[in-house]
């Protein structure tokens, strides 16, 4: 998941001060911003994956975030990019906090689950146990630790390329759709291919620590996928939730899109820009299935789908993607 900004005016003014967090200066991250947005559509190639060309991706914390082994009992969450890794990390946390732990996007990134491409890795020796973090990085770029737990979440394709498309949008850009697809179609974009990304996971479907998480199963079968998750991280979460059904709904209530859009989003630390706007900070934007049928062509649809026979022949994915 990535920090969302959307404004109504484009000129967006210097944010005034400085704010100190975990020994990370975030109104200056913020600022850098504002002049060097998240560049998704440019990329920097490291150890052969293009990721984002942008300042907060600096070479440093990307390095480290390849080089990085997780301690004993830590939670990892993978993912590729827009494919719900937000959702999932404060499903997690709301598991292992028992339906306590609701910390804004700032704190999420420092200090309860940080974003390594962005935070770096020092952050982790802050955290109390269980610690937990969260990657876009494929299975096989980083480093590994058979007693930590990883959790992997997935999207349809064409959902994924349309929320990706989105979220450049979001950030400012103005990609044109069919540019965008095909380099979604050829992985010359900020992660790799899409498809590469979610076979390096699913080679490891059945490894002990590692659960990987439909996006559309969580959303058409929430409470049921919630409990596997709660199992998977420990039998202590999962009998809390099954015997005290209060926690339960406050967990299905607290991880709901509504709710997270209500309280995770997040004024501009500068909120109106010279001509009075609002800048908001989203980081949802629907939440939804289906959205890329609505928004690829026929064509585009159909080479996608042929394209995913292909690169995932003798996956499980094949039933579980593909409508005939």
């Amino acid at each position: 998941m990535f920090l969302l900004i959307s404004s109504q005016h484009n000129n967006c003014s210097k944010v005034e001060g400085k704010i100190s967090f975990i020994g990370v200066e975030f109104l200056e991250l913020f600022n850098q911003f504002l002049q060097n947005p998240l560049n998704m559509n440019k990329t920097k190639i490291i150890r052969g994956l293009p990721f984002p060309a942008s300042p907060w991706f600096t070479i440093k914390n990307i390095e480290d975030t390849l080089d990085f082994v997780p301690s004993d009992g830590d939670i990892v969450i993978a993912s590729y990019p827009k494919t719900g890794t937000t959702w999932l990390q404060y499903i997690v946390l709301q598991i292992t906090s028992r339906g306590e732990l609701f910390p804004t996007f700032n704190d999420c990134l420092y200090k309860y689950a940080p974003f390594l491409e962005m935070s770096g890795t020092s952050v982790m020796d802050n955290m109390e146990k269980p610690r937990m973090c969260k990657h876009h990085c494929p299975y096989n770029m980083v480093q590994k630790n058979d007693k930590c737990k990883y959790l992997y979440i997935y999207r349809k394709p064409e959902d994924t390329a349309i929320s990706y498309f989105n979220f450049m949008i979001n950030l400012g850009h103005e990609p044109e759709l069919n540019e965008f697809f095909e380099k979604f179609m050829t992985g010359d974009i900020a992660f790799g291919h899409y498809f590469d990304h979610v076979l390096s996971y699913f080679a490891h479907k059945d490894d002990d620590n590692m659960l990987l998480v439909s996006y559309e199963k969580l959303q058409l079968n929430k409470k049921e996928e919630i409990l596997r998750i709660a199992k998977f991280l420990g039998e202590e979460y999962f009998a809390s939730l099954s015997e005290d059904g209060e926690l339960m709904e406050k967990v299905l209530e607290h991880t709901t899109f509504d709710y997270m859009k209500k309280n995770l989003n997040l004024e501009h630390p500068h909120p109106k820009d010279h001509e009075g706007h609002t800048r908001k900070v989203d980081f949802f934007r629907k939440g939804v299935i289906g959205d890329g049928k609505k928004s690829l062509s026929s064509e585009q649809l159909e080479r996608l789908k042929n394209l995913a026979m292909e690169k995932l022949k003798g996956t499980d994915l094949i039933n579980e993607w593909i409508e005939e």
